[in-house]
């Protein structure tokens, strides 16, 4: 063997003994990541403003209705009425549920002696076991639009039933129940002093049906006292804290004005309207190929809950689950009356929103700023008119006619400027797909109100 032979050989066994100590090398290492410390300033403890909330904290009736044979009366919300009567049906206890047909339909003719609580939007069925105290096995309604708690019309049966109205099927359920009716006599005139006397109004008739969409409008004029609150603004810190799976990383950039945003590279919260809205957006991690198995509101509340907390009365009042993404809208409320319009034209500021793709919420927006706990002690009220005059009103001043109308309510306008926030009772009729506020032209103007507290 020659020297260069060897020298081949050698050269190759050192090639070898290389890579088997590289390759055990590679196996073995580890590498020397440091330990994230936490220090002092790296977390800001921030003290929850909001609540947290039930299910059924978030549910709540457009309308509840009085009957009492051929008259009916709207129970006004205030003083907590509908709360009340929440919690009393909490304790009915109903054994199973029936159908009975078309017999209860919702009609012009319809007369019972009772309550009837109607929601905008229809409750998936398996809910009624938070309203009522019945087991989900005994459920047998899809979906429910009217709940009534009336006398039975039937001598066999108790004294008081529970039905449950599906609008879309068709269909009514009838459950029997322990209650009294002395107690439901009690519990149908306990709000007397709250309520207006209604007339029944059918807007949209369905043809060949038995099940009509009747609505209660007050035939007589309404008296709704006019609120002044004064707001106190909402710091973002609290969010960038909830929101951002590490705030450390969370950079900021002011736009104009007082408007700036929040982002970590991934996800954005927007601060927009001089600060008083935000929206916070982030990618969609689970992808839209995962179904939720719960419901978007419950997804939401949870949502809200574990992100600052709930503010204010929000009510849930509108929610979707077709199509890919999935949305839910909880709406301000004072005195248990919807807050249906803003000044500023923004629903952000009487409104939570959020977005659901897959299993994740993807968009969540709210306004940022809160009412105080009291009022101004300013005993102001306003007379609204009759429906019947709102109706005239519209054939002879709006851009759209009365028969163009399919609902008609008593609720709350907001006029925010600075920090200053006043609650006017109007009328809003709901036309050409989207609401209305009507103001006759000797309703006083809320601005001199609001002038007076600058």
């Amino acid at each position: 063997m020659t020297i260069k032979e060897h020298i081949k050989t050698a050269f190759l066994w050192i090639m070898i003994i290389s890579s088997v100590v590289l390759t055990w090398m590679l196996w073995t290492y580890q590498p020397a990541y440091d330990e994230l410390s936490e220090t002092e300033d790296s977390y800001i403890e921030i003290e929850d403003i909001g609540e947290s909330k039930s299910f059924t904290d978030l549910l709540y009736p457009s309308t509840v209705i009085s009957h009492q044979e051929d008259e009916e009366y709207w129970v006004h919300p205030s003083d907590e009425n509908y709360g009340e009567m929440l919690e009393a049906m909490e304790d009915i206890v109903l054994e199973s549920m029936r159908p009975t047909g078309s017999v209860h339909a919702p009609n012009m003719e319809q007369s019972f002696v009772g309550l009837e609580l109607i929601f905008d939007e229809e409750l998936n069925g398996e809910w009624m076991q938070y309203f009522f105290d019945i087991q989900e096995e005994n459920i047998l309604v899809e979906n429910v639009d009217r709940i009534v708690v009336a006398e039975s019309e039937n001598e066999d049966d108790s004294d008081v039933v529970v039905r449950f109205v599906d609008m879309d099927a068709e269909e009514v359920f009838e459950a029997e129940t322990s209650v009294s009716l002395s107690q439901l006599e009690l519990f149908n005139q306990g709000n007397a002093a709250e309520r207006s006397e209604v007339e029944r109004h059918l807007f949209t008739e369905r043809e060949d049906s038995d099940f009509q969409p009747v609505l209660y409008i007050p035939e007589e004029a309404v008296t709704k006292r006019m609120y002044t609150y004064e707001t106190t603004d909402i710091s973002p810190d609290g969010f960038i804290q909830t929101l951002f799976s590490d705030p450390d990383y969370v950079k900021q950039y002011f736009q104009e004005g007082e408007d700036s945003s929040y982002t970590d590279g991934t996800r954005m919260m927007d601060m927009t309207n001089g600060g008083s809205i935000l929206n916070y957006v982030q990618p969609d991690v689970s992808g839209t190929s995962q179904i939720s198995e719960e419901s978007v509101i419950r997804t939401a509340q949870n949502f809200v809950n574990s992100h600052y907390g709930w503010t204010d009365e929000f009510y849930a009042t509108s929610w979707s689950e077709s199509g890919v993404n999935h949305s839910a809208e909880f709406t301000l409320h004072l005195e248990g009356m919807e807050i249906m319009e803003v000044n500023s034209g923004s629903s952000a500021h009487r409104q939570i929103q959020l977005t659901r793709s897959g299993t994740e919420i993807i968009e969540y927006t709210r306004p940022m700023f809160q009412l105080d706990e009291n009022p101004f002690d300013i005993d102001t009220e306003l007379e609204l008119p009759p429906y019947s005059e709102i109706e005239e009103h519209i054939d002879a001043e709006e851009a759209f006619t009365a028969d163009s109308v399919e609902n008609a309510k008593i609720a709350y306008y907001m006029n925010r400027q600075n920090s200053f926030v006043v609650f006017e009772p109007s009328w809003f009729v709901y036309s050409q797909g989207q609401w209305h506020r009507v103001t006759l032209p000797d309703m006083p103007e809320q601005e001199v109100l609001t002038r007076g507290l600058e």
